[in-house]
Protein backbone atom coordinates (compact mmCIF):
# COMPACT_ATOMS: atom_id res chain seq x y z
CA UNK A 1 0.00 0.00 0.00
CA UNK A 2 1.37 3.53 -0.97
CA UNK A 3 0.67 7.08 -0.64
CA UNK A 4 1.72 8.67 -3.81
CA UNK A 5 4.66 11.10 -5.22
CA UNK A 6 4.11 14.83 -5.76
CA UNK A 7 4.51 15.66 -9.34
CA UNK A 8 6.88 16.98 -10.94
CA UNK A 9 10.03 15.49 -9.47
CA UNK A 10 11.22 13.31 -11.71
CA UNK A 11 13.89 11.60 -9.38
CA UNK A 12 11.51 10.76 -6.88
CA UNK A 13 8.86 9.50 -9.10
CA UNK A 14 11.21 6.92 -10.17
CA UNK A 15 12.09 5.69 -6.82
CA UNK A 16 8.44 5.48 -5.72
CA UNK A 17 8.12 3.35 -9.22
CA UNK A 18 10.94 1.25 -8.05
CA UNK A 19 10.11 0.82 -4.49
CA UNK A 20 6.24 -0.04 -5.65
CA UNK A 21 7.75 -3.63 -5.86
CA UNK A 22 7.28 -4.23 -2.04
CA UNK A 23 3.63 -3.30 -2.39
CA UNK A 24 2.15 -6.75 -1.25
CA UNK A 25 4.15 -6.56 2.41
CA UNK A 26 5.12 -3.36 2.58
CA UNK A 27 3.78 0.23 3.09
CA UNK A 28 4.95 3.23 1.40
CA UNK A 29 4.53 6.91 1.96
CA UNK A 30 5.80 9.56 -0.47
CA UNK A 31 6.80 13.33 0.53
CA UNK A 32 5.37 13.09 4.28
CA UNK A 33 5.55 16.53 6.17
CA UNK A 34 6.36 16.24 9.54
CA UNK A 35 7.27 18.65 12.41
CA UNK A 36 10.03 18.19 14.66
CA UNK A 37 11.84 19.91 17.58
CA UNK A 38 11.27 23.81 17.29
CA UNK A 39 8.50 23.38 15.24
CA UNK A 40 11.12 23.20 12.65
CA UNK A 41 9.26 21.43 9.30
CA UNK A 42 11.21 17.83 7.58
CA UNK A 43 10.08 17.10 4.27
CA UNK A 44 10.31 13.30 4.17
CA UNK A 45 10.98 12.03 0.38
CA UNK A 46 10.07 8.25 1.32
CA UNK A 47 9.05 6.49 3.96
CA UNK A 48 8.81 2.33 3.27
CA UNK A 49 7.50 0.29 6.43
CA UNK A 50 9.12 -3.34 5.96
CA UNK A 51 9.01 -6.00 8.28
CA UNK A 52 12.69 -5.59 8.38
CA UNK A 53 12.78 -1.93 9.44
CA UNK A 54 11.26 1.28 8.79
CA UNK A 55 12.83 3.05 5.89
CA UNK A 56 13.78 6.67 5.81
CA UNK A 57 14.84 7.36 2.00
CA UNK A 58 16.24 10.70 0.81
CA UNK A 59 16.46 10.86 -3.58
CA UNK A 60 18.83 13.05 -4.63
CA UNK A 61 18.98 13.74 -8.57
CA UNK A 62 22.37 15.31 -8.85
CA UNK A 63 24.79 15.61 -12.10
CA UNK A 64 28.35 14.73 -11.94
CA UNK A 65 31.27 12.46 -9.36
CA UNK A 66 29.88 12.78 -6.13
CA UNK A 67 32.66 12.16 -3.20
CA UNK A 68 31.81 12.56 0.73
CA UNK A 69 32.01 10.76 4.15
CA UNK A 70 29.60 9.74 6.46
CA UNK A 71 30.96 12.29 9.19
CA UNK A 72 31.46 15.36 6.35
CA UNK A 73 29.24 18.10 6.93
CA UNK A 74 29.59 18.89 2.78
CA UNK A 75 29.79 16.85 0.15
CA UNK A 76 31.01 17.65 -3.25
CA UNK A 77 30.00 16.58 -6.81
CA UNK A 78 32.25 17.53 -9.70
CA UNK A 79 31.17 17.98 -13.60
CA UNK A 80 32.15 19.35 -16.14
CA UNK A 81 30.43 22.67 -17.98
CA UNK A 82 31.15 24.67 -21.22
CA UNK A 83 34.82 22.75 -21.05
CA UNK A 84 35.52 23.56 -17.82
CA UNK A 85 35.45 21.06 -14.71
CA UNK A 86 33.24 22.83 -12.10
CA UNK A 87 33.08 21.54 -8.02
CA UNK A 88 30.04 22.29 -6.25
CA UNK A 89 29.21 21.32 -2.18
CA UNK A 90 25.78 19.99 -0.97
CA UNK A 91 24.71 19.16 2.57
CA UNK A 92 25.60 15.62 3.68
CA UNK A 93 22.14 14.09 2.74
CA UNK A 94 22.83 11.31 5.31
CA UNK A 95 23.13 13.83 7.77
CA UNK A 96 19.88 15.87 6.49
CA UNK A 97 18.46 12.60 6.32
CA UNK A 98 19.01 11.78 10.16
CA UNK A 99 16.92 15.03 11.06
CA UNK A 100 14.49 13.44 9.13
CA UNK A 101 14.50 10.41 11.31
CA UNK A 102 14.32 12.05 14.85
CA UNK A 103 11.31 13.37 13.42
CA UNK A 104 9.81 10.39 12.74
CA UNK A 105 11.28 8.50 16.23
CA UNK A 106 9.18 11.39 17.93
CA UNK A 107 5.98 9.56 15.87
CA UNK A 108 6.33 5.98 16.21
CA UNK A 109 8.92 5.46 18.78
CA UNK A 110 12.48 4.79 19.54
CA UNK A 111 11.96 1.23 19.24
CA UNK A 112 11.44 0.33 15.82
CA UNK A 113 14.25 -0.19 13.36
CA UNK A 114 14.55 2.84 11.37
CA UNK A 115 16.77 2.77 8.99
CA UNK A 116 18.78 5.89 6.59
CA UNK A 117 18.66 5.10 3.19
CA UNK A 118 20.30 7.69 0.41
CA UNK A 119 19.56 7.39 -3.19
CA UNK A 120 21.74 8.86 -6.37
CA UNK A 121 19.28 9.07 -9.72
CA UNK A 122 21.80 7.99 -12.78
CA UNK A 123 24.62 8.04 -10.49
CA UNK A 124 27.13 5.78 -9.71
CA UNK A 125 28.10 6.45 -5.76
CA UNK A 126 29.68 2.98 -5.18
CA UNK A 127 33.15 4.29 -4.94
CA UNK A 128 31.71 5.84 -1.90
CA UNK A 129 31.96 2.51 -0.08
CA UNK A 130 29.13 3.79 1.92
CA UNK A 131 25.88 0.64 2.16
CA UNK A 132 22.76 2.63 2.54
CA UNK A 133 24.16 4.87 -0.21
CA UNK A 134 22.92 3.37 -3.46
CA UNK A 135 21.82 4.19 -6.84
CA UNK A 136 18.85 3.45 -7.91
CA UNK A 137 19.72 -0.54 -9.93
CA UNK A 138 21.10 -0.81 -5.57
CA UNK A 139 18.17 0.13 -3.77
CA UNK A 140 15.87 -2.97 -3.82
CA UNK A 141 18.18 -5.24 -3.14
CA UNK A 142 20.36 -3.47 -0.52
CA UNK A 143 16.70 -3.08 1.45
CA UNK A 144 15.33 -6.72 0.96
CA UNK A 145 18.91 -8.01 2.49
CA UNK A 146 18.89 -5.33 5.32
CA UNK A 147 19.04 -7.49 8.32
CA UNK A 148 17.46 -6.67 12.08
CA UNK A 149 16.68 -7.99 15.35
CA UNK A 150 13.31 -6.88 15.31
CA UNK A 151 10.58 -8.21 13.08
CA UNK A 152 7.73 -5.38 12.52
CA UNK A 153 4.67 -7.61 12.35
CA UNK A 154 2.05 -6.57 9.90
CA UNK A 155 -0.30 -5.09 12.59
CA UNK A 156 2.37 -3.05 13.45
CA UNK A 157 3.54 -2.31 10.07
CA UNK A 158 -0.41 -0.55 9.60
CA UNK A 159 -0.31 0.94 13.16
CA UNK A 160 3.23 2.95 12.19
CA UNK A 161 1.35 3.47 8.52
CA UNK A 162 -1.58 5.19 9.94
CA UNK A 163 0.53 7.52 12.35
CA UNK A 164 3.26 8.89 10.18
CA UNK A 165 -0.05 9.69 8.01
CA UNK A 166 -2.29 11.18 11.15
CA UNK A 167 0.79 13.34 12.32
CA UNK A 168 1.60 14.59 8.95
CA UNK A 169 1.77 18.40 9.20
CA UNK A 170 -0.72 20.71 7.20
CA UNK A 171 2.10 23.05 5.37
CA UNK A 172 2.97 23.28 1.90
CA UNK A 173 5.91 23.62 0.26
CA UNK A 174 6.46 27.33 0.04
CA UNK A 175 5.57 27.18 3.55
CA UNK A 176 8.46 24.63 4.31
CA UNK A 177 10.80 26.60 2.35
CA UNK A 178 10.31 30.02 4.49
CA UNK A 179 10.73 27.80 7.52
CA UNK A 180 13.78 26.81 6.00
CA UNK A 181 14.93 30.31 5.31
CA UNK A 182 13.87 31.46 8.30
CA UNK A 183 16.15 29.43 10.05
CA UNK A 184 19.15 29.50 8.14
CA UNK A 185 18.56 33.27 8.56
CA UNK A 186 18.72 33.30 12.50
CA UNK A 187 21.51 31.01 12.47
CA UNK A 188 23.22 34.14 10.57
CA UNK A 189 22.10 36.54 12.84
CA UNK A 190 23.44 35.12 15.60
CA UNK A 191 26.85 34.51 14.04
CA UNK A 192 26.92 37.95 13.19
CA UNK A 193 26.18 39.08 16.48
CA UNK A 194 28.40 36.61 18.27
CA UNK A 195 31.49 38.04 15.58
CA UNK A 196 30.45 41.64 17.25
CA UNK A 197 30.41 40.64 20.42
CA UNK A 198 33.86 38.39 21.22
CA UNK A 199 35.82 40.18 18.09
CA UNK A 200 34.99 44.06 17.86
CA UNK A 201 33.65 44.40 21.61
CA UNK A 202 30.74 46.19 20.34
CA UNK A 203 26.93 45.20 21.39
CA UNK A 204 25.16 44.31 18.07
CA UNK A 205 21.86 46.04 19.36
CA UNK A 206 22.96 49.87 20.55
CA UNK A 207 26.70 49.40 19.49
CA UNK A 208 27.94 50.81 22.76
CA UNK A 209 31.23 49.07 23.81
CA UNK A 210 30.50 45.65 25.60
CA UNK A 211 31.67 44.24 28.96
CA UNK A 212 32.66 40.82 29.87
CA UNK A 213 32.18 38.74 33.22
CA UNK A 214 32.65 35.10 33.54
CA UNK A 215 31.96 34.21 29.97
CA UNK A 216 29.33 36.20 29.92
CA UNK A 217 29.04 39.49 27.72
CA UNK A 218 27.15 42.24 28.76
CA UNK A 219 26.15 45.79 27.49
CA UNK A 220 25.78 48.81 30.39
CA UNK A 221 23.32 50.74 27.68
CA UNK A 222 20.79 48.27 26.79
CA UNK A 223 21.43 45.19 29.14
CA UNK A 224 21.92 43.03 26.14
CA UNK A 225 23.32 39.75 27.12
CA UNK A 226 25.13 37.40 25.47
CA UNK A 227 27.12 34.12 27.30
CA UNK A 228 30.04 31.81 25.59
Amino acid sequence: MKRSVKKGDKGEEKVNEILSIFNNDSYLINNLMLLGDNDVSHQIDHILIRPNGVFIIETKNYYGDIKGSINDSMWTKTYIKHGKQVIEKFHNPIKQNNAHIKAVKKVIGKDIPIINFVVFINNDVTNLGIYTVVNETQLVKRISLWESDIIISKAKMKEINHKLLYSEADIQSEDHLNRIKAIKKQRRDIRHDSILVMEKGICPVCGNKIKMNKNIYTCPNCKYIFKV
